[in-house]
């Protein structure tokens, strides 16, 4: 998956009717297994022409594009728009659950959580022999760097012997220190990262940590000694074990920051109809959301308004032209566009006493 999706750009993609067709296939057999669904969605949508012409004119789209594109394996999210002559194919990292959906724009609502839940962050590890250095975008390592350390353990031989053994020796972890930390430095001009996950060696790991400078120590969310001989898979257990407690720890974080300015009366609102009305007028900064929570709400035809609940007329101009739309996939568009933050969290039970959504506002 690219390491960073551009979620601004399809929250601006946009049709007056229900004409985007979003997939989201967890293997090359997807399609098929969906096709009892598309079945009972084409019987439902007969008595609507135009939905209905949409729906079929973008399965013919997907249909030509894996016809002339055969797929083998791997998750993918398509976005198509017969209206809007588009097809987006986007290859994904991490698992994802089949879904079809039928909206007037990108159901880019997953595609938010995957980038929250596996925001990019840089890893070392390190003993006294080698070094690996790799940011971690969407659930897998790209641009391994590698330094060759050679630093000899210690060892007793006495006296003045011992002495420059160790002066040496010490001088050798040092520079070698300096160099990761380069390496770090250099990363960072080229990635967006705001995470560093420090494995390895204690010896190595503390010099790492005295090499650092403010800006990369702030970064550092999590160290552990371990032995580098044992297996890639129980190392990276522990690399991502560090990385989803502080993602854990940052989601309570930003909910008990919201809480305080909300109980004082200050920047912050509760409640997903008072966060969508603030985000339209651009002053959410940032969003947190129980992601298990259902919204319900409806998008008008005639005034395009978004309205959370339930409504069988426009609670804005009171056309009865309305359809059902997932208000957090909405919101997520709007917030994407206003260059604001959604942080979709595991539960969090005081978060759902208020509706299951907070917004930490700019003004």
């Amino acid at each position: 998956m690219k390491t960073k999706i551009d979620l601004r750009k399809l929250a601006g993609m946009t049709s007056s009717d229900r004409a985007f067709l979003s997939l989201y296939l967890s293997g090359s057999d997807s399609l098929e297994k969906m096709k009892k669904r598309i079945h009972n969605i084409r019987k439902l949508l007969k008595g609507k022409p135009d939905e209905h012409k949409h729906f079929e004119e973008n399965l013919k789209m997907i249909e030509n594009y894996f016809q002339k594109n055969p797929r083998s394996s791997g998750s993918i999210c398509i976005f198509a728009c017969w209206l809007l002559d588009y097809i987006e194919i986007i290859p994904l990292n991490v698992p994802v659950e089949d879904l079809i959906w039928i909206d007037s724009s990108p159901f880019i609502l997953p595609l938010a959580e995957i980038q929250d839940e596996y925001e990019n962050f840089v890893v070392v590890v390190a003993d006294n022999d080698r070094a690996r250095i790799y940011i971690v975008a969407s659930g897998r390592a790209e641009s391994e760097e590698k330094i060759k350390g050679n630093v000899k353990n210690h060892v007793k031989v006495g006296g003045w012997s011992q002495q420059r053994y160790e002066r040496r020796r010490d001088n050798q972890m040092h520079h070698y220190a300096h160099e990761i930390v380069t390496k770090l430095e250099d990363m960072e001009k080229k990635e967006d990262f705001r995470r560093i996950v420090l494995v390895g060696s204690r010896e190595t790991i503390n010099e790492i940590h005295k090499a650092m400078p403010k800006h990369l120590l702030e970064k550092v969310i999590g160290e552990k000694a371990l032995d580098l001989r044992k297996d890639d898979m129980f190392i990276n257990k522990e690399i991502f074990n560090l990385f989803f407690a502080d993602e854990r720890k940052s989601e309570i974080d930003l909910w008990k920051k919201i809480k305080a300015h909300y109980m004082r009366g200050q920047l912050a609102v509760v409640g997903m109809e008072e966060v969508i009305k603030l985000a339209n007028m651009g002053r959410v900064e940032k969003v947190i959301a129980n992601r298990n929570i259902k919204f319900k709400g409806v998008r008008c035809r005639e005034c395009e308004g978004l309205f959370p609940g339930t409504h069988h007329k426009c609670p804005g101009c009171g056309s009865d032209s309305v359809f059902e739309v997932d208000p957090l996939n909405e919101l997520i568009e709007i917030l994407a566009s206003t260059s604001a933050e959604a942080d979709l969290a595991d539960e969090i039970p005081e978060l759902s006493e208020v509706g299951g959504i907070a917004a930490l506002l700019r003004y």
